[in-house]
């Protein structure tokens, strides 16, 4: 890591960068007298200077730098020569983004070194970030710090996911019920949140389970019982979705069923009305002819022989169409 300065302000700041150093018990360091044990630097890719520092830093290998400084978002984890890096998803900041959306953490840890770069701020580092201020949690190493940064975005989806699973739970009501009217525009947005959130579940129970099959051999211990725990948990959460999903799946069919059979109470309705009204219109018809030889024309009462011959005969229509409604049914 850098040789530090020992007139250095806490945390070290700038535009593009915050350097965050701790002691060997994991606290982070206030005071220019105590020596640091490992340090976390924090980039902003937005700012060129950023991009030309990581590209300048001699102590960084290729390999982390062309992840760093990748073009491209592409979830990758890799283990190389005692770095770990590659990019996950995390959450974008809930005060710059309006939903929840994916955003992008880059990383690369070594034993005394942890660097992150982002181009949006992401939830899950900013919490951890917010933790270590207000001295809430102790990281002795960068690698406690990757644990806590990744198991803060699974809080955070699994926290996602239970609010989303509550909305399903009232839209469940609603449906089985007889207010379900209504219930489609609620429904939509909640299971296209919900796959979102599994895609990033997959993602990342996909990352996991490559390196630990790809690279564990070269893993130290601890860094082999971290991958596998956080692979557990991301596993287990991914199932979750997977549940999740599928009920929003068939409340979607079953409130696509009740639409349908709605409808098809409309159109029997519609169909019935037309076929009651179907005689009296030809009846109707028949005798607004302007033309000679029209029977009950010189009647007195041809009016209401007309009319009560129109209204049995729509009776009949009626009773004919509900018999044949009832026997297909």
């Amino acid at each position: 890591m850098d040789t530090l300065d020992p007139t250095r302000a806490f945390p070290r700041t700038d535009d593009f960068v915050i350097v965050h150093e701790f002691d060997t018990n994991g606290t982070l360091i206030t005071k220019a007298a105590i020596e640091a044990s490992w340090a976390w630097k924090s980039y902003a890719l937005v700012d060129v200077r950023a991009k030309r520092c990581l590209d300048t830093d001699e102590g960084l290998p290729e390999t982390v730098k062309e992840t760093l400084l990748a073009a491209g978002d592409q979830y990758q984890i890799s283990y190389e020569d005692g770095w770990l890096f590659g990019e996950l998803p995390d959450l974008e900041h809930e005060h710059y983004s309006d939903t929840r959306k994916l955003g992008y953490f880059r990383f690369a840890l070594s034993e005394n070194l942890f660097i992150s770069a982002r181009r949006h701020p992401l939830q899950s580092v900013d919490d951890v970030r917010q933790f270590i201020l207000r001295d809430k949690i102790k990281l002795e190493t960068p690698l406690d710090l990757f644990n806590a940064v990744f198991r803060r975005f699974l809080d955070l989806l699994k926290a996602e996911i239970a609010k989303l699973s509550e909305t399903l739970d009232s839209i469940e009501d609603h449906i089985v019920g007889e207010n379900w009217q209504g219930e489609r525009e609620r429904l939509v947005p909640v299971r296209r949140q919900i796959v979102l959130f599994h895609r990033y579940l997959t993602a990342a129970t996909s990352l996991f389970r490559h390196i630990d099959h790809a690279d564990r051999r070269a893993f130290p211990e601890h860094l082999d019982d971290l991958i596998e725990g956080l692979s557990r948990r991301a596993e287990t959460l991914h199932a979750e979705g997977e549940q999740l999903q599928q009920r929003a799946r068939l409340l979607q069919d079953e409130l696509m069923a009740k639409l349908s059979d709605q409808s098809n109470q409309f159109l029997y309705i519609l169909s019935i009305m037309t076929a009651v009204l179907l005689p009296t219109t030809v009846i109707s018809g028949l005798f607004g002819m302007n033309t000679g030889g029209l029977p009950f024309l010189e009647s007195p009462h041809g009016f209401w022989i007309v009319a009560f011959a129109a209204l049995l005969i729509s009776v009949l229509v009626y009773l004919f169409v509900r018999k044949i409604g009832g026997s297909r049914s």
